[in-house]
């Protein structure tokens, strides 16, 4: 799906001007508006970073609303926070080993069927949680939390870095930890049994953690301190083969004052929004087409995490995917494009892939709805 420049890029900067002078009225009344669209009627999800969800778009690649609601409601009730402060930043459908969604209690039973669900993650902007569901969400469990006291010890980082490192031939130093969680283990081989070989039927305390390597990702189970750690080649590890996007159809360059920019299109609304962070730290949020330019949203973070996200950008070298697009699977429909540019390139995604995307682009996507997420 494509960005069409000359329909909508001949008004971009008359709406970023107007924003400008729009924000100074608002800064005064301190009135920032809020958008309530048809994806964030809970108060959870955004066009940004997450797919439509409506009560007749239950489809195979999005996040049915019963799902959503059930995650949130629970998290909600476990923290004591309202759920307007939670937001769903990533999902994607999993088939689960057993009736306990492959999270089993000590010494619980669970049935030996897979279960169909979901893997969904949940943010405050602060701090981030791991559902696993099923297909309903009337069944769910959680998984993690980036909490201090489930951080990744250190024999573990070093023990997978290390396996990582002379699988991939790339010194440690280019590795990333891309996510950690904690996990429960159905049997002694980590569930990673090989062809013919004999597994202890216990719960194995340890950790799932995902590596990223300059052109690939790979998951490892490991034990609770590091000592066993086995490859998990079940998942679609494999990266995806970007294009260079033609220079007719780039996004003009941003203004003076405006350091990223995000543009969301398609999905089932097949609407576009216009995301926009300026040096001040304000993001201004305006959808495409909008002829009263009732859906504009102004908000505001830190100068400090500008500049944070902006390191994020050198330090995961951002450029290096300058005008690349990395294109949805042939046959795929009702999936979002985005497009990122910074003052310096351009890169072209969708959500259906954007789990195969090179590990460092990840990671900048994150900080992006990092930045997104904590806005006020």
């Amino acid at each position: 799906m494509k960005i069409v420049v000359k329909n909508y890029f001949s008004t971009n900067k008359a709406r970023i001007f107007t924003a400008l002078v729009l924000t100074g009225i608002l800064s005064v009344t301190s009135g920032l508006t809020v958008i309530k669209d048809a994806t964030a009627a809970s108060g959870n999800l955004s066009l940004e970073t997450s797919s439509d969800v409506s009560k007749d778009n239950i489809k195979s690649n999005r996040l049915p609303r019963p799902v959503a609601n059930a995650v949130l409601q629970d998290l909600a009730g476990r923290e004591g926070i309202s759920i307007r402060e939670l937001k769903i930043t990533n999902y994607n459908q999993q088939t689960w080993g057993n009736g306990c969604l492959e999270l089993p209690q000590p010494d619980e039973g669970c049935t030996e069927a897979l279960v169909s669900g979901w893997r969904v993650v949940v943010s405050n902007g602060k701090q981030n949680w791991v559902y696993h569901t099923n297909n309903d969400g009337r069944s769910l469990r959680l998984a993690s939390t980036n909490n201090p006291s489930n951080k990744l010890p250190v024999s573990v980082k070093n023990a997978v870095l290390q396996v990582a490192s002379r699988r991939l031939q790339q010194p440690i130093s280019q590795l990333t930890i891309v996510e950690s969680q904690q996990q429960t283990w159905r049997n002694g081989c980590l569930e990673l049994a090989e062809v013919d070989e004999f597994c202890t039927q216990a719960l194995i305390p340890g950790w799932r953690v995902v590596v990223g390597g300059r052109e690939k990702t790979l998951v490892y189970h490991t034990n609770q301190t590091g000592s066993i750690v086995r490859l998990n080649q079940k998942p679609n590890q494999s990266t995806l083969t970007p294009v260079t996007i033609p220079a007719s159809e780039l996004p003009p360059p941003l203004d003076r004052d405006v350091v990223f920019r995000q543009i969301s299109s398609g999905g089932f609304a097949g609407r576009t929004y216009e995301t926009v962070l300026l040096k001040n730290g304000q993001l201004i949020r305006v959808r495409i087409g909008d002829a009263n330019d009732s859906e504009r949203s102004v908000r505001r973070v830190s100068v400090q995490q500008v500049r944070q996200f902006l390191r994020s950008l050198e330090r995961y070298k951002f450029t290096q995917y300058r005008n690349l697009s990395y294109p949805a699977p042939g046959g795929a429909a009702d999936y979002i494009t985005y497009t990122l540019t910074s003052q310096k390139n351009t890169v072209q995604y969708n959500d259906i892939s954007q789990n195969n995307l090179p590990s460092n682009l990840q990671i900048v996507l994150k900080a992006w709805n990092q930045i997104t997420a904590s806005a006020q």
